[in-house]
């Protein structure tokens, strides 16, 4: 999901006075509370354990603590058979008008998953998140003197351009988001009523400080359905939030969709991509990164579908987004054969690696070479961890340590430090350093 630029009704804020908020301390975890949110810190001592709030806790105890606003919610749809599955969560607007970093935030989600987030809303440990990842900062502002500016394009509408040399790997941009939808609440499901959907939607933005209203007044809508709705569908990013999937068995929990005005107004969506977007779920951030050498007055760009599908995909994807992407690549019927032609190999191989033994250094080599080409390089840190593992199913662990390793380099630029899938890399390269120790057998 993604951005681009419109008109949007005025929001009317319901609470006069946002300036409220109940403020007890934290309560202290022990090892039979907060199960879900304890492993987001990665001090013991100093673990946090925010409490579950939902609007009857709010009105039963006169407190709504970590948020500024009390909660509004509804009730899941009443389940038809009793052998239906287990019944779905509230699904309430949380408000903060003062994040981590200072910014307002409303979410949509569920009382368990605002609990999970809430201790890194508002504190997460920055400096430990900074020095795993080689002592970058994170800083939700501008890069200090902006190497771009916004301009006319012939026949695009408005875009950023480079007005200088940008280095790659140069962080251009960074930001958090003004507002979160947990992302089963946004598809056609049978949990909510889409009416309580739309009325929290509303609800949310209501509740955003003016300034934040006008940012997101700003943007694109293709014009199907509820403005608030149209808005969050056009624009936005998938994020996780709270519990990182996988982590818990509860997959799916941590899907949402992330609106970050600013990047959304500025970056065009094609498939030929100048810049990559890095996700931290540690701390919200949404970061603008320079996928290659930049020269002045080349156009800044991310990707709007995924680096791997073939052309017709990717064409099919924009259609659903409302736009036809006019880059070099999809205006060039050869250079899109070659392309497909390219990818389909590297598909192929992949799937001979199903079977280990056919796994060789110089199939490795050909995928390295092909991905390169086409500029798919922020997948080559899931490819090394598919090649390490495939050697240590061979038993050849020194080569899955190897491949593991340079996955993690990898992942850790283009995933980010603390993206799931970066965790899920390092876990790989232990286990294989407890094997090499004798601290453990080995399981692939």
């Amino acid at each position: 999901m993604l951005p681009l630029i419109s008109t949007f009704a005025t929001f009317r804020l319901l609470f006069a006075n946002q300036g409220v908020l109940a403020n007890p301390e934290s309560i202290p975890p022990t090892s039979q509370s907060c199960p879900n949110n304890s492993h987001l810190h990665p001090l013991n001592h100093k673990r946090s354990c925010p409490p579950l709030v939902d609007d009857e806790t709010a009105i039963l105890t006169n407190s709504w603590y970590p948020w500024s606003i009390p909660p509004t919610c509804f009730d899941p749809k009443k389940q038809k058979s009793k052998r239906s599955e287990a019944k779905a969560s509230k699904l309430c607007t949380f408000t903060t008008l003062d994040t981590w970093a200072g910014t307002p935030l409303s979410i949509i989600t569920t009382p368990e998953t605002a609990a999970d987030a809430a201790s890194f809303i508002h504190s997460p440990y920055i400096s430990w998140l900074e020095n795993d990842r080689g002592g970058v900062p994170f800083k939700p502002t501008h890069y200090p003197k902006n190497p771009f500016k916004i301009e006319k394009l012939s026949n695009k509408g408005y875009g950023v351009v480079a007005t200088e040399h940008i280095k790659k790997n140069t962080l251009l941009m960074s930001q958090l988001p003004v507002m979160l939808q947990l992302l089963e609440s946004a598809e056609q499901n049978d949990k909510w009523e889409t009416r309580d959907v739309l009325r929290l939607l509303q609800q949310a933005g209501n509740q955003l400080p003016k300034e934040q209203q006008r940012e997101v007044m700003r943007l694109a809508v293709q014009g199907k359905g509820y403005v608030v709705d149209d808005i969050m569908k056009t624009n936005t990013f998938d994020v996780t939030l709270g519990v990182l999937e996988g982590s818990t068995g509860r997959m799916g929990w941590g899907s949402h969709s992330g609106l970050y005005p600013e990047i959304a107004v500025k970056y065009r969506m094609t498939d030929l991509n100048s810049c990559f977007t890095r996700y931290s779920p540690s701390t919200l951030i949404m970061e603008i990164v320079a996928y290659k050498d930049i020269s002045p007055g080349e156009e800044l760009s991310i990707s709007y579908a995924p680096l791997n599908i073939l052309s017709t995909d990717r064409s099919e994807l924009l259609k659903w987004w409302g736009f036809t992407c006019t880059c070099a690549l999809c205006q060039n019927p050869t250079a899109i054969k070659k392309s497909d032609k390219q990818r389909n190999r590297i598909q192929a191989l992949l799937e001979e690696f199903d079977t280990p033994s056919k796994l060789t250094e110089e199939k490795i080599a050909e995928i390295e070479e092909l991905v390169r080409e086409e500029g798919m390089e922020g997948q080559m840190g899931d490819l090394y961890n598919i090649v390490g593992n495939v050697y240590a199913q061979k038993g050849e662990i020194k080569r899955a340590k190897e491949y593991g390793t340079k996955g993690v380099v990898w992942l850790k630029r283009y995933a980010g430090a603390d993206s799931e899938r970066t965790h899920m890399a390092k876990g790989f390269v232990k286990r294989l350093e407890d094997f090499e120790r004798g601290a453990r057998d080995w399981r692939p």
